[in-house]
């Protein structure tokens, strides 16, 4: 929940409301602050009850056997045990909290890119990081965790004062939890690692970034004194595919705000074209019946309301890349929603292993089969729920499905730049895009680029949750890789947002020479139209007297006729871009503009 009244209204966190919006405003703004609803809090202390009475019985029974008394230490995963394989080994009642910070300590493991510890690319970025801390805070406050009231606190602590520890990228398995990642993440605790302080939004991408250390530097930095872990806590912090989460949650944030500029980039490029309306009547996607590819297309209408320049052409049908992208941005829309739900559960999911239920009196399933119980071994006095909720599974199937969509919403895009910068397929546009061309060679090597990053997305789309590596001496045998499926899908997204970038800067040369320079889309092939009523001259005279003409058209006071001719929503997006970028006059360096 959050102040809809402003963007830097406070996030409230329930354990079960974090909407992805959110999500991404805390993330990406370190100005918003979050704070914990009073009845989570309650489930927190009413969970954390049990995990002090499950750990003081432990120490109660130990001391009965040391005194020669009879009695059974009850072993609870994780908090009375060692982990992974060591899952049948009693921990000492004196170690129980040792063992917690050890789990840390242990995990923290992580590699990057290379070895050189300064560099960015070696470690998530810092918004995935703070993401990671919103979701994990979240799932204590379901009150399954058996986390006090104060590592609630000082999580978040972490994400309102802007503490974001260097996590290095690389492995996590994706199944018990992200480990690695998640003990680098809160090895802090200890006074372990490192980690940098971020207070406004430029902080987050910033490569100088003073790397802070010491626990007397974090309590400072945290405005709190740092506690000793206790029972179960460092296990708390480490279980859950949260990392993978966080990546799969913010794709899905951005993904849907570029399947939207899909729709607008097609709807510019099929006015640059005067392309053919009849392939996005409703009727025509009704008979398919996929909400997606109707949503797709009722967009593409909608922005094309008004445009002089559709139909203009008088053409029968458009090229695939214009006349079937609804099906191909509805499946992509689609594949979307299905992440959505995934992503908003996984964000308000309890992921821990082993969970408790303390509000919960019925008996656990397995007394159904207490007959078949060995002799020596009683259920009765278990409370926690050593299960698989950690399994990273779900997040990284729906990441590599993700990826495919918006690497064909990438794929489509940059055959859409290639029709139009061809002036064999661009209906009467000049070859690239450019004046004076021969010495300039306007947006040719911008397609290279875009065909270059797609061919990347084709080998980045391989999927990685069907691969499995057994882990822990096989007693963890089949595991998700759902982080790097997740790392690969925020690759392919930052790849689709450029080369959709790249499309857009192109169709917007485009529009402007068909509207300034008044080129009609039926002239026959081969023929080329005289310049506003001038005699044809030739070679170079003619194209002096183009490139004049053209500069003299696309002035920033003529951008308003010109945009009139557009559509209602491509009109608006036009002016947008030329905003940012002025029309190719000759050739320049494009690559800051791509960026923008």
């Amino acid at each position: 929940m959050s102040d809809p009244t402003s963007s830097l209204g406070p996030v409230v966190l329930t354990g079960g409301s974090l909407s992805l919006a959110d999500l991404a405003r805390v993330a990406r703004d370190p100005r918003v602050r979050v704070e914990v609803s009073a009845d989570a809090l309650d489930r927190v202390r009413v969970c954390r009850d049990q995990i002090e009475h499950l750990a003081r019985r432990y120490r109660e029974d130990f001391a009965r056997l040391q005194q020669g008394e009879k009695a059974t230490p009850v072993l609870e995963y994780g908090v009375t045990t060692g982990f992974g394989e060591f899952k049948n080994i009693p921990v000492a009642p004196e170690q129980l909290e040792q063992l917690q910070r050890n789990i840390l300590l242990s995990h923290a493991v992580g590699v990057g890119e290379t070895a050189d510890d300064r560099r960015p690319g070696n470690y998530f970025d810092a918004d995935v990081v703070r993401a990671t801390l919103v979701i994990r805070l979240n799932a204590f406050l379901k009150g399954h965790s058996g986390v006090r009231p104060v590592l609630v606190e000082v999580v978040r602590a972490m994400i309102n004062r802007g503490i974001v520890p260097r996590v290095p990228i690389r492995g996590s398995l994706g199944s018990s939890g992200d480990l690695g990642p998640l003990a680098h993440l809160f090895v802090v605790l200890l006074g372990e690692g490192r980690y940098t302080v971020v207070r406004e939004p430029a902080d987050l991408g910033a490569v100088d970034g003073v790397l802070r250390s010491g626990l007397d530097q974090l309590a400072e930095d945290l405005g709190m004194p740092v506690p000793a872990l206790s029972y179960k806590e460092g296990l708390a912090l480490t279980n859950g595919a949260t990392f993978s989460a966080a990546l799969l949650a913010l794709a899905v944030h951005d993904g849907e705000k570029l399947a939207h500029l899909a729709d607008v980039a097609c709807a510019l490029s099929l006015e640059a074209v005067c392309g053919c309306a009849r392939a996005f009547d409703p009727r025509v996607h009704a008979a398919r019946g996929l909400a997606g590819q109707s949503a797709s297309a009722a967009n593409i209408r909608s922005l094309l309301r008004g445009s002089r320049l559709i139909e203009a052409a008088g053409a029968v049908q458009d090229v695939y890349s214009l006349r079937c992208a609804p099906a191909v941005h509805g499946a992509a829309r689609d594949t979307l929603a299905h992440a959505r739900r995934v992503a908003e559960a996984e964000v308000n999911a309890a992921t821990d292993n082993p969970l408790f239920f303390p509000a919960d009196a019925a008996p656990p399933w397995d007394h159904e089969f207490r007959a078949n119980w060995p002799a020596g071994y009683s259920g009765e006095h278990r409370i926690s729920y050593s299960a698989g909720n950690f399994h990273g599974e779900p997040v990284g199937m729906v990441a590599d499905f993700l990826a495919i969509a918006l690497a064909e919403l990438a794929d489509i895009s940059e055959r859409r730049a290639q029709m139009l910068l061809d002036a064999d397929h661009n209906r009467n546009l000049p070859s690239n895009l450019v004046p004076h061309r021969g010495v300039n060679s306007g947006y040719m090597i911008a397609q290279y680029t875009a065909a270059g990053v797609v061919s990347e997305n084709k080998v980045l789309s391989h999927p990685a949750s069907v691969d499995s590596i057994p882990s822990s001496a096989n007693s963890e045998d089949h595991n998700a890789m759902a982080t790097i499926a997740c790392r690969k899908l925020r690759t392919i997204l930052c790849n689709a947002q450029s080369v959709l970038a790249l499309e857009l800067l192109v169709v917007a040369q485009a529009i402007d020479w068909r509207v300034a320079m008044r080129l009609p889309a039926h002239t026959p092939k081969g023929h080329k139209p005289a310049s506003d009523g001038q005699a044809l001259l030739s070679g170079w005279d003619r194209a002096e007297q183009e490139a004049k003409l053209f500069a003299e058209r696309t002035t920033a006071e003529n951008r308003p006729a010109l945009a009139a001719h557009l559509g209602e929503g491509t009109r608006r997006a036009y002016l947008q871009i030329r905003d940012l970028v002025p029309p190719l006059l000759t050739d320049r360096y494009l690559e800051p503009e791509v960026r923008r």
